[in-house]
């Protein structure tokens, strides 16, 4: 366990390193605007403390002495807007403090290696390194300097460690980048997985309310409009059924909104199959009036995805029929399997009428993800929906 997690961050150190090493020459990394405001006064105040500083000693300092540190401090205050830029100037400016052996600013050049090495490129970073090299072996150089060889050493030391701690926050900043982006990715992906079981319950509750619902109104109205009391019984047990019916749904429901059933569409168990759905609706459309004809296989073995959306077709299109086609006499069931597909055929001789457009709409969607067909459509003889699903994935 140790090794692999050593593993892990050996290739994490590696691919960090190749990723900054293949970063483009002009690329840069941007201050946060907390260190641009601390930077813009650090660097005025720079300017202000050596026009004073120089002012007193009148003329003991060099004016290339004078140009040197006066582009230093103004390319430190570049970095707010184009580090590139300002890493190109302190590059000009080591150029010719070290062409004019000026040993002033060596020490800040040596610390601002840093501030270069987490905002710019490594190509660009290399480039001033070696500048800054070149300035200090050409200060060693000249004897008239004054420039210690330990105070070379100690510029080197400097120089590296400031390094170190440029590409150490640099690091951490992109690791810190690489995180957000995870955990937005994480947000989105459990965004979507919550939309998902959404719109799975709200199929669910689209079943149990469009269609039991639809049986209890309509049983209803029939208890309003008859005093027949062999019809009054008849809708007063389809109105019970429905209801019991409905209760039960209503709890399969909560179940998946608790966890206590998968809510993943090829998975929600179909209590009935096909042929108890069929029994069930002509059982339901009967009692409306509605004669139902089934031409179904005998030996139908149907995969559970395909069961579940062709029962969900059959229950739906009932509920339509119910709802809608008030002037339907008869409904056919046709379903058969051919060159492993399933097709069904669910049609009624009803007027022409206005239909529900949520449940259709699902039914299309899901057989859609499916690679299935599904279309409703009003033909000459009435409603005809047909649906089509392949057997196999």
């Amino acid at each position: 366990m140790v090794g692999s997690r050593d593993n892990r961050e050996v290739t994490s150190v590696r691919d960090n390193v190749l990723r900054y090493v293949r970063t483009p020459f002009w690329a840069y990394q941007s201050l946060s605007p907390v260190v641009r405001r601390l930077v813009i006064i650090l660097v005025v105040t720079a300017i202000v403390i050596d026009s004073l500083f120089r002012a007193t000693v009148g003329g003991a300092s060099s004016i290339t002495s004078a140009i040197v540190t006066t582009s230093i401090t103004l390319a430190v205050g570049i970095f707010v807007w184009r580090p590139p830029v300002a890493t190109i100037v302190l590059i000009a400016a080591a150029a010719v403090a070290g062409a004019a052996g000026v040993a002033d600013s060596l020490i800040a050049g040596a610390a601002i290696l840093g501030l270069v090495s987490y905002t710019c490129s490594a190509a660009l970073t290399l480039l001033y390194a070696v500048s800054l090299g070149g300035w200090l072996l050409a200060v060693l150089g000249r004897p008239e300097s004054g420039f210690q060889p330990l105070g070379g050493l100690v510029i080197a030391l400097l120089s590296l460690v400031s390094l170190l701690i440029g590409l150490a926050i640099r690091r951490q900043f992109e690791r810190a980048q690489s995180l957000a982006l995870q955990l937005e990715v994480s947000e989105r992906e459990v965004a979507e997985q919550l939309k998902h079981e959404r719109d799975l319950i709200a199929d669910e509750l689209h079943d149990i309310v469009a269609h039991e619902i639809t049986i209890v109104a309509l049983h209803a109205a029939v208890l309003d409009r008859t005093e027949d009391m062999q019809t009054r019984s008849q809708s007063q047990t389809a109105i019970r059924e429905a209801a019991v019916q409905a209760l039960t749904d209503i709890r399969r429901v909560l179940g998946m909104v608790r966890g206590e059933e998968n809510l993943s569409p090829e998975r929600v168990s179909s209590p009935d199959g096909i042929t108890g759905t069929i029994a069930a609706v002509t059982k339901e459309l009967g009692q409306a009036g509605i004669a139902v004809t089934a031409d179904v296989p005998s030996d139908l073995r149907l995969p559970s995805a395909s069961l579940v959306a062709l029962t969900r077709v059959i229950r739906e299109s009932a509920t339509n029929v119910l709802k809608h086609a008030t002037g339907a006499h008869t409904v056919s069931i046709v379903l058969r399997v051919e060159r492993g597909w399933v097709h069904l055929t669910f049609a009624d001789d009803s007027p022409p009428a206005r239909t529900s457009g949520y449940g259709i709409m699902r039914l299309r969607e899901r057989f859609r993800l499916f690679g299935g067909t599904f279309e409703s459509e009003r033909k000459s003889q009435g409603w005809v929906v047909s649906a089509s699903l392949p057997l196999s994935g």
